[in-house]
């Protein structure tokens, strides 16, 4: 018997209650972060994390572990649960091996080198995932160590609040209203149940038991209620709630039509400008890759062009190694602000003076002092060549420009390896090729929301997780191609476009796009597609379909449409919002005229209503005060039921529910008054029958201080008496206060409490 009671006591020193609440909040805050993460993928595997670390917290204080040992501890669950939730097949033995401690390096690496340029919302698989989870971790450790080790209240929510805050200044807007309110809420009830767990004190009237809990759960709910709502209903009508944030940490208000530069990640003009109209292009000879820039410097971190000269275009027509196709195009300006002119590859002629030649990266750039600017028209043209599998077959690849197959230190080699065994068997390049571009194609996902970097340690985590956009595909496939000796660069630039009724081809920010491509001697640069989903309509040797993302706005812009857009909204009557182009289909004094009207696109609608949110507060909270009436007495009163089954304490309860009932009817206890004092003055205050409220006095009087006490027929009897009582003293109390206890929760617990 006193090994049980030794564990009781154990067990209630550990605080359970307040324990759940405090993990709760946890729970909420890590709810609350998909405001950071685009899809919920994130949740299950941080709330294990997060979950498991506030148990083993509570076990730890279970068994009384003092401080210094409880810490260490927690901090080892913490990097075990990390390990299995996120690592797990690298564990041995479900322990963590070197090779976890390796990735959670590589992880926390990205997250570092990344943290100041990431945009909400972040990948929710990957590094930045796993970063977060540990984050919530230590503030579950915090949290419990506060409120229960430094016997906090405040503090205890602080850990978690900081984390509330900061990822709700730099997340999106989703729910954001309803995860505002259901955080306040919850920490509000953290406070109140710390603060009654902590500091319970017994009642002064006789006979009373210890203010509990459960005794004050109704006055805690309705406080969490009422707070959850205020802020639902009120925040988003504050002045200036619908306005912009003075920080602006999504970077908003920039221009949709900054330059484009090879080094910017290329996944914001895939989503944030995805509507966005950037240019129009005539083609004679229909569909191709628009490549604006070839990277071939590759230093561990990024790939970057490659520091060349520049000389005037004039026509290089000679440069072309393999025959085929000349293509004329008309690129005319619309969202885009550039140096880079995108052309199909190889272009070869130009007529634009100050459109210069960069030849080891095979860009048409402008100068330092010139942009692409909005109805800028370029016409030139391009030899597209044909290449035949036999063809590259026959090539070889030892005659690569300088530096196009050397990496930098530090790349991994489970990428190395990688590109080994997926190229066992090749024969020749071509085939190596072939297999990596395969590869990638057959095993992975296309995905925008993810780790963003063609780093080193970018390129690790991309080969683990299988889930990328263009931007890791092309990057991964050229540094793995230099790791077995093929030359390899990265191209970047657009593919076709949406083909519209005014035979133009519109290219929009989701048409962004990058590639690899390989040397082979005699041939020159080749691209391939190793992105699942895309196909250049120049690749007919890849073996794959021409493709590209034609959502035509509906998919690839996961964000607002209307967030950002590169033309104001104007009417198509004006005659400004139609450009005209010149030219036709050759390039030079001898070319062809031809008119063409392109209208201009019109942006998206991005706003949101606020008026349905606080509709749908509103009838929530009505909901709720509904079901507080009529379900809040019956709860109160099963509980008061399960925590008094002794007969003594039913005696206690049925005079303290009269006593109460007396109070509403004018007729409050006096101090140092016995029972039977208190009923003689009850009885002339409010008229109450004198020989019911006499018995029940009597009746207390012997459960409180007989040695005997009472029995279940006592017990009984005392109900009936206290529910007499109760219906005398209703038609003399005031409507007004019989209102209050049908919504108070104080005056409920006491009717029905005792």
């Amino acid at each position: 018997m006193s090994a049980t009671r030794a564990g009781d006591d154990r067990l209630r020193d550990a605080h359970p209650a307040a324990t759940l609440a405090v993990a709760t909040l946890t729970v909420v805050t890590v709810i609350a972060l998909c405001r950071v993460f685009p899809d919920w993928a994130y949740l299950r595997p941080m709330l294990a994390v997060a979950i498991g670390t506030h148990v083993v917290a509570f076990v730890l204080r279970v068994v009384r572990a003092p401080l210094w040992v409880a810490l260490p501890v927690l901090l080892v669950v913490v990097f075990v649960l990390l390990g299995l939730v996120y690592y797990r097949d690298t564990l041995t033995l479900l322990f963590p091996s070197g090779r976890t401690i390796e990735l959670m390096r590589i992880d926390l690496r990205l997250v570092l080198d990344q943290f100041s340029s990431a945009v909400a919302p972040v990948p929710s698989e990957g590094s930045f995932a796993t970063a977060t989870a540990a984050t919530v971790a230590v503030c579950a450790v915090l949290a419990d160590t506060f409120a229960f080790r430094a016997v906090g209240r405040i503090e205890a929510i602080v850990p978690t609040g900081v984390l509330f805050i900061f990822t709700s200044a730099l997340g999106t807007d989703n729910h954001r209203v309803v995860v505002a309110a259901l955080w306040i809420g919850t920490a509000l009830a953290t406070v109140a149940v710390l603060r009654f767990d902590q500091h319970e004190q017994d009642a002064t009237w006789m006979g009373s038991r210890r203010l509990t809990l459960v005794a004050a759960l109704p006055a805690i709910l309705v406080t969490i209620g009422l707070g959850a709502v205020a802020a639902g209903a009120v925040a988003p009508n504050l002045p200036g709630a619908g306005e912009k944030a003075l920080i602006d940490t999504r970077n908003r208000q920039s221009s949709v039509t900054e330059v484009l530069s090879p080094l910017v990640d290329i996944r914001a003009r895939m989503k944030n400008r995805g509507n966005t109209e950037l240019f129009t292009m005539q083609s004679s000879d229909g569909a191709h890759y628009w490549r604006a820039i070839g990277l071939t410097d590759f230093d561990g971190s990024s790939w970057g062009p490659g520091k060349e000269d520049l000389t005037e275009m004039g026509d290089r027509t000679g440069e072309v190694r393999v025959g085929g196709a000349r293509v004329t195009q008309i690129l005319t300006v619309k969202g885009l602000r550039d140096k880079l002119v995108p052309a199909a590859y190889h272009p070869v002629q130009i007529a634009r003076d100050d459109v210069l030649w960069a030849s080891e990266s095979d860009t048409l750039i402008l100068p330092d002092d010139g942009t692409l600017e909005r109805d800028d028209v370029v016409a030139m043209a391009s030899v597209v060549s044909d290449l035949s599998p036999e063809l590259l077959r026959s090539a070889t690849v030892d005659g690569a420009p300088e530096g196009t197959t050397s990496l930098p230190s530090g790349f991994p080699d489970t990428a190395r390896t990688a590109a080994v065994e997926v190229t066992a068997g090749a024969a020749t390049p071509f085939d190596q090729a072939l297999a990596l571009q395969t590869f990638f194609q057959q095993n992975f996902v296309y995905d925008l929301n993810v780790q963003l970097g063609n780093s080193n340690d970018a390129i690790d985590a991309f080969l683990r997780d299988r889930r990328g956009f263009c931007q890791q595909f092309a990057g991964t496939f050229a540094a793995m191609a230099r790791s077995i000796n093929l030359p390899a660069r990265v191209a970047v630039g657009y593919t076709p476009g949406d083909l519209a009724s005014d035979g133009l081809f519109h290219v929009y920010g989701r048409h962004a796009h990058a590639w690899p491509e390989v040397w082979f001697n005699g041939i020159g640069w080749v691209a391939f597609e190793p992105t699942p989903g895309r196909g250049s309509p120049d690749g007919d040797y890849t073996g794959l379909e021409p493709s590209q993302d034609d959502s035509r706005g509906s998919g690839a812009n996961t964000g607002n449409p209307g967030a950002v857009t590169s033309v104001p909204d104007r009417d198509p009557s004006d005659p400004d919002t139609s450009s005209t182009l010149p030219g036709g289909g050759g390039v030079g004094p001898g070319a062809g005229s031809t008119t063409t009207t392109v209208p201009v696109a019109a942006a998206g609608s991005g706003g949101t209503s606020g008026g349905g949110t606080v509709a749908l507060v509103v009838f929530g909270a009505i909901i709720l005060f509904v079901l507080w009436v009529l379900v809040a007495p019956r709860a109160i009163a099963a509980l008061t039921r399960r925590g008094h089954r002794n007969p003594r304490d039913r005696v206690i309860t049925a005079w303290h529910r009269a006593c109460h009932s007396l109070t509403l009817a004018g007729a409050p206890p006096v101090a140092g008054a016995t029972p039977l004092e208190y009923a003689d003055t009850a009885e002339v205050a409010t008229g109450v029958d004198h020989r019911t409220l006499r018995e029940l006095a009597v009746q207390v009087t012997r459960a409180v201080y007989a040695p005997v006490g009472v029995d279940d027929v006592v017990a009984t009897r005392c109900e009936t008496l206290e529910a007499e009582v109760d219906a005398m003293c209703r038609t003399r109390t005031p409507l007004k206060m019989r209102m209050r206890c049908m919504v108070d929760p104080r005056l409920m617990r006491r009717r029905l409490a005792g």
